[in-house]
């Protein structure tokens, strides 16, 4: 499960540094595949999604999360980031620690407003609700609860 929703993740940030509507779930591969770096990404997310012990997950994961972040270095949208996966701390898995990229991307906003607010993105990025999603007074009430 977990690994689903990390290529989600992926997917609907491949369609923005592609500068393409992510649409909601129902239409998200159909939208992701017709993106220029979906035949290049596909084998490693369905090897992640297909792996049954996380060696081969973390294989796939790893080969797109480092896909994903030389995308982001090419876009020119802030400073590159090495696109290497490394320890997690002191545990034996290796992940992009993907903050890196959303501080350089933070340090080239230059409105005040905006650099006060937090790095939890937008809604629904962190709700997955259709429900919640559709009633835009309880998208407004979340967003405000987050700052």
């Amino acid at each position: 499960m977990v690994a689903g929703r990390l290529v989600r993740d992926l997917m609907r940030l491949c369609l923005l540094l592609e500068r393409r509507y992510a649409p909601y779930g129902k239409w998200l591969g159909s939208a992701f595949g017709r993106l220029d770096v979906a035949g290049g990404l596909l084998p490693s997310l369905r090897s992640a999604l297909a792996a049954a012990e996380y060696p081969e997950r973390e294989r796939g994961l790893c080969e797109a999360y480092e896909t994903v972040a030389a995308l982001q270095n090419d876009s020119g949208l802030a400073e590159p980031v090495d696109p290497a996966c490394r320890s997690y701390h002191s545990r034996p898995f290796q992940v992009l620690h993907a903050e890196r990229f959303a501080r350089a991307l933070a340090a080239t906003v230059t409105d005040p407003e905006l650099r006060g607010r937090p790095l939890t993105g937008s809604v629904d990025q962190w709700a997955d609700s259709t429900d919640l999603l559709n009633l835009t007074e309880s998208v407004r009430s979340a967003t405000r609860a987050i700052g």
